[in-house]
């Protein structure tokens, strides 16, 4: 007979409605101070609990490694506590359980979404995605759905709405599912519930923007406008109906713009200006490969290309080889006989500069849907840091996995603009000599 363990959680009202209609794959849509992560951990210890499949193994992902320590680990620790030959590894944020009588261990780990790759290789019985707005797209479809395969395991994405991004487009499949699917979706605002004081809730909204109040305790999905740095521009250009089928203009040069990560993603545009369009034709992106590969993968896409720039910081020498990275991509070139093509490397500009530029080029640009799909997404939820301290938006960019494509997109913006405006200098020279010269006397 299994004894029967007292974690000492208590749901409130909504806490236990959520957990009476729990399905496979779950989708929270969760107003602020709710208490999700405590009800998800408790979710995942009681069904672990009852697992009787062989040494079960369950997760729980925050956006970066070091939220995930600060905002779960002691709930963790404080609620597997009372389990008999419960132990701790702090080093490696993982919570122990073993059953004697089955001669297994239940194993929790609590992971960070910044590193995908890291959670490759592993087996899951059921995973928690915490505020799965932050995360990369992809780390549901090409990472984690795959370890839930073969054991049928369950997930949890929850979290407060940060525009229309991945966890929205989650939120409505969801939502469209029929009654009887794998799927639920659940949405619940601050003045629903009433776990909030209404006072508590007045106050907060007096002091904060209303764009930020909507977002944080009404879920609204629109109110993240404010931190989107390209929200407006992105959403005109879908109106406009910019993001299409954008065809390969065989007889233009196609220039690519670079950001070039060290321990993180490498993304890449490919441009061509025809007429008075600049047309995104195509993005790449991808890690943890070296700089060759992402010439392969420049070769294989068959464009006749003309510039290759690179961020500032690709003239930095590195310590290992002691070349830079615009020397070894120039090998790389050479090497896969990709000859009399341009590569430079771009001088530092400042962040607002960049963004700016950015804003101005965005209304001219057209964007192939399907492959800069996830380029456009990196545009989409390029955002501000909220200043919790201030409580306002930050002037600086927040960094995650939207940053390298919107990075590679400013320096593509501001290098036009820079062209732009050297071209206009030229020909204010060249029309001030042709008038001295018809004056001259």
């Amino acid at each position: 007979m299994q004894q029967k363990i007292e974690t000492g959680y208590k749901p409130r009202k909504y806490q236990d409605l959520i957990q009476s209609v729990f399905r496979r794959f779950n989708v929270y849509v969760l107003h602020r101070r709710f208490g999700k992560t405590v009800m998800a951990i408790n979710i995942m210890v009681t069904k672990a609990i009852s697992n009787n499949l062989k040494n079960p193994r369950y997760g729980y992902i925050a956006p970066t490694y070091k939220q995930a320590k600060m905002i779960a680990w002691d709930y963790l620790k404080d609620y597997t506590k009372n389990i008999p030959g419960r132990t701790v590894n702090e080093a490696e944020l993982r919570v122990d359980i073993p059953r004697p009588d089955r001669g297994d261990v239940i194993r929790f780990t609590l992971l960070g979404a910044e590193n995908p790759t890291s959670i490759l290789g592993i087996y899951l019985d059921g995973v928690i995605f915490d505020e799965y707005g932050s995360m990369e797209p992809t780390i549901w479809t090409k990472v984690v759905r795959p370890l839930l395969t073969d054991r049928l395991g369950w997930s949890i994405f929850m979290g407060t709405p940060q525009g229309a991004n991945n966890f929205k487009k989650l939120y409505d499949h969801a939502k469209s599912e029929k009654s009887d699917s794998d799927w639920i979706s659940i949405m619940l605002k601050a003045s629903e519930t009433g776990i909030i004081p209404k006072s508590e809730l007045e106050d907060a909204k007096s002091m904060m923007p209303e764009e930020q109040y909507e977002q944080e305790f009404e879920c609204r999905w629109e109110s993240n406008i404010q931190a989107a740095y390209f929200g407006k521009e992105m959403t005109k250009a879908k109106v406009e109906k910019r993001i299409t089928a954008v065809p390969y203009e065989k007889s233009k040069p196609v220039h690519t713009y670079w950001d070039l990560g060290i321990s993180d993603s490498t993304a890449i545009w490919f441009f061509q200006e025809v007429g008075q369009e600049f047309r995104l034709i195509d993005y790449h992106e991808d890690s943890n490969v070296d700089l060759m590969s992402y010439v392969k993968a420049l070769q294989d896409k068959g464009y006749w290309y003309n510039t290759h720039n690179l961020p500032h910081d690709a003239a930095a020498r590195e310590l290992g080889t002691g070349k830079t990275k615009e020397e070894t991509l120039r090998a790389a070139l050479a090497k896969m006989n990709m000859k009399g093509q341009t590569l430079r490397t771009l001088p530092r500009f400042t962040v607002d500069d960049t963004i700016n530029a950015a804003k101005m080029i965005l209304n001219k640009c057209w964007f192939d849907a399907e492959k800069c799909k996830r380029g456009i997404e990196t545009l989409e939820n390029y955002q501000r840091q909220w200043d919790e301290k201030n409580e306002i938006w930050s002037s600086k960019p927040l960094h995650n996995w939207a940053s390298h494509g919107a990075d590679a997109f400013r320096m593509l913006a501001m290098s036009y603009r820079e062209e732009a405006e050297r071209t206009k200098e030229s020909d204010l020279q060249r029309d001030y000599k042709t008038e001295y010269d018809v004056y001259e006397y």
